[in-house]
């Protein structure tokens, strides 16, 4: 060794070179590609894990890996991934009701990319219903894409009033129109004996449920788009009045029972509900809870508070978002568009769930105007569809949760225990306004 020029260096070097790329060559090929989404909707599931492995075809090496999980379940393991920076998915399905949690503190705090330059550079937002942005996004950016767009339609009984001798769509144009029509003879008292056997619409009278919906196509909210509180105004005021007294009248409003079960349906299969409040999503889960009455039902626009005025409004939510966590945020937004932007899985959507997607594009496909035997033929994409346009927007922020909560007890006192409207959301709205005073980032 010691009559080497170079001395031992060389060999040691020639050493670890052998030895390293020995290493190389046993170590274990790197992972494939995986991309995380976790949802909390059993039809959601179903439907993206039909479709992914036509995702990871035209994508070789990547591995689409869906997670299914209650919804409560869902929100707190993802607080708890934004909170401590790790274990969040690449993308993740949020409810409406839940979205205003993650929109804490400064933009930068925010867990969700901002999408608004690639929705904007690729000209998504042109291509769908603007305002089914504004529930996903906070301060002028937009965090998440729409799932859904939930117009409302009035669900009613044709068969019954046509033995009534009534023509709904015709003589109803505000709610106005629909009160005089319940009170006419023959409609709610069956037998025109007087006693009322049957119930005008299905409305919840335990909770502040329709008065959202029907506050916001009045075009008022919660909130306003600076985050400022806004129920408390005459307009919010006098929508629950009107609820009040529509609930005070001797069977005008069934009520909602609270656990969405069977007792929902069985005043609709006996004959005892005339109308029933309809977004999208609730014409799947009437046609399979009373599958009976096919052919029975037909949908109509939504009486609007004022003649020539809105005639719907909109019900629930769903948005997806690419976390920030995301290793590779370009692979997650192709993911992302295959599943909310490919016009004929909307169109097969629409299909299975009758749930209206907000990209126009998908409205062309001719499921949206075939007859649905269930409505006695009746094209209701066609009546969902038209009325898309006029979808009211719907602003959501951090202390949304707790505005619904506080709202619960006060709307109860008021539909029955004798409360003042105006009194009790004063009540709330100044108690939200004291705790948003408080907070350096109220928006």
């Amino acid at each position: 060794m010691s009559g080497l020029p170079l001395g031992r260096a060389p060999l040691v070097m020639l050493a670890l070179f052998v030895f390293s790329a020995t290493m190389i060559l046993r170590r274990p090929a790197p992972p494939a590609r995986q991309i995380e989404f976790w949802t909390f909707a059993q039809t959601h599931y179903d439907e993206y894990q039909a479709r992914k492995a036509e995702f990871e075809k035209r994508h070789p090496g990547v591995t689409v890996r869906l997670q299914l999980m209650q919804g409560s379940i869902l929100r707190d393991k993802l607080v708890a991934a934004f909170l401590s920076e790790t274990a969040a998915p690449d993308l993740v399905e949020v409810e409406i009701g839940d979205v205003g949690r993650f929109f804490q503190g400064r933009p930068s705090d925010i867990g969700f990319a901002d999408l608004t330059d690639r929705l904007q550079s690729e000209g998504w937002i042109q291509k769908m219903i603007a305002a089914r942005f504004v529930p996903w996004s906070n301060r002028g950016r937009i965090y998440g894409v729409p799932h859904d767009l939930h117009p409302v339609v009035l669900f009613y009984r044709h068969d019954l009033f046509t033995k009534a001798g009534i023509d709904l769509p015709k003589e109803v144009e505000t709610w106005e129109d629909f009160l005089k029509v319940m009170n006419r003879p023959g409609v709610l008292d069956s037998r025109r004996d007087g006693r009322r056997d049957r119930y005008g619409i299905m409305l919840a009278a335990h909770d502040a449920t329709h008065f959202r919906p029907l506050l916001v196509q009045r075009g008022g909210d919660y909130f306003d788009a600076q985050g400022r509180v806004t129920f408390d105004s005459p307009l919010g005021v006098d929508t629950l009045a009107f609820l009040r007294d529509l609930i005070k009248q001797d069977h005008v409003v069934f009520r909602q029972p609270i656990n969405w079960g069977p007792d929902m349906y069985g005043p609709m299969k006996e004959d005892r509900l005339l109308c029933a409040f309809t977004p999208d999503w609730f014409v799947g889960l009437i046609k399979k809870n009373a599958p009976e009455l096919a052919g029975k039902w037909r949908g109509m626009p939504l009486p609007a508070w004022e003649r020539g005025g809105r005639r719907t409004t909109t019900h629930g939510g769903t948005m997806i978002g690419l976390t920030r966590q995301a290793e590779q945020p370009d692979l997650a937004w192709e993911l992302l568009k295959f599943y909310y932007f490919d016009r004929d899985a909307l169109v097969t959507r629409y299909a299975t769930t009758r749930i209206i997607p907000p990209l126009r594009a998908a409205w062309s496909g001719p499921v949206f105007s075939e007859p649905d035997p269930y409505t006695g033929g009746q094209r209701l994409g066609r009546l969902f569809v038209s009325l898309a346009d006029d979808v009211p927007p719907v602003h959501q922020n951090k202390f949304y949760a707790e505005a619904n909560t506080l709202l619960g007890p006060a709307v109860y006192a008021v539909f029955n225990q004798g409360a003042d409207p105006a009194r009790e959301l004063k009540r709330v709205a100044d108690e939200l306004r004291r705790k948003q005073a408080k907070d350096r980032f109220a928006r």
